[in-house]
């Protein structure tokens, strides 16, 4: 069938429907024949030479196709019952993942009853115009708190959440991906490490946040996944000793080189697209739980503006000269249970 795909391609670049076609008059069902052509085009793409690949990149571009579209299904719907999670031999770790939990008791989540009683009266009451602002859990978070999570489709926003970072703690992510390390290859539901060579620097080890995805944020482009790892990488080209008046010039050729990396762009980028797929908290609206930063709010008649405003590590023991690293605003109109970022 994979044959029959290939010469149906070679012969003359058919389209996708045509190329599964071709399988399936070879044997296969639709849906084989449809991710063998996803597998064969991701393959073809990243061995063309539009982007750097190796062998085993290529390789893992087709296994994680296959695993996308033919074992994460089954995955789904069989749960700790699919095979494919007894032919992993991590039955036992992987069973907790099947089992809905709360990732942090000490916030909304911990007092579920105490939060419906208290959106139960805003909602009844028609108080609107509510706001929350808080911390303390060292990263940005927008969204909305609803009547009752327990209803279908998380019930009715009632007010509005905005949650800062701090500007100095270490970050809710650095937590979670230090407990995660333990996991082996399941602690990349959390943070994917990267290992980037920089000549005449060596290696800058860095942690890519998956958690982020995986608890809903918004898909990714490639170019928005290697802006994600600015701050990082800046950090770390610091810590190797680079002049500061070199940083954002290296750090713009590093993250283009990335982009350019069939290992980033194609492989990474399809998991951390994949982790947001999963569709988890669709009330929260913008989040990045590994940030250093402030917020800065201003409040009028018509709209509250949030700025979450993420900031530069430091170098060496100076603070940076540019402290500002990106800018992130979460706006709410007067008489809307609703945040809109930008």
């Amino acid at each position: 069938g994979a044959g029959a795909i290939m010469q149906a391609y070679a012969a003359s670049a058919s389209t996708p429907d045509a190329l599964v076609g071709a399988g399936v008059k070879a044997g296969l069902t639709v849906a084989q024949a449809t991710i063998a052509v996803a597998a064969y085009s991701r393959v073809y793409v990243a061995a063309s030479g539009i982007v750097a690949s190796t062998p085993a990149a290529l390789a893992g571009t087709g296994a994680q196709t296959i695993a996308f579209g033919y074992i994460k299904p089954d995955i789904q719907a069989k749960k700790i019952e699919s095979p494919f999670v007894a032919a992993s031999g991590k039955k036992a770790q992987l069973a907790p993942f099947f089992t809905r939990f709360l990732l942090n008791c000490d916030q909304w989540d911990g007092y579920n009853s105490e939060r419906k009683a208290l959106m139960a009266h805003l909602k009844t009451n028609s108080i609107g115009n509510v706001v929350a602002i808080t911390g303390d859990i060292h990263a940005f978070f927008a969204g909305t708190v609803s009547d009752d999570y327990d209803a279908t489709g998380g019930g009715t926003p009632v007010m509005v959440d905005l949650v800062s970072a701090g500007i100095s703690s270490d970050s809710f992510f650095s937590y979670l991906r230090d407990a995660a390390s333990a996991l082996g290859d399941i602690a990349t539901l959390v943070a994917y490490p990267l290992a980037i060579p920089v000549t005449g620097l060596g290696t800058l080890n860095i942690s890519i946040d998956l958690l982020d995805y995986t608890m809903g944020k918004a898909a990714p482009t490639v170019a928005s996944l290697a802006e994600q790892v600015r701050v990082q990488v800046r950090g770390a080209l610091a810590a190797k000793g680079l002049p500061e008046a070199q940083l954002d010039a290296t750090t713009g050729a590093v993250l283009a080189g990335l982009q350019a990396s069939s290992d980033f762009s194609v492989s990474l980028l399809a998991l951390a697209q994949q982790l947001s797929g999963l569709g988890n908290n669709p009330w929260i609206k913008h989040l990045n739980t590994d940030a250093q930063g402030y917020t800065l709010v201003t409040l009028t008649a018509g709209k509250m503006v949030a700025q979450f405003k993420q900031v530069n590590k430091l170098v060496g023991a100076s603070a940076p000269a540019s402290v500002v690293a990106r800018v992130t605003t979460a706006t709410v109109t007067a008489g809307s249970a609703a945040v809109a970022i930008s």
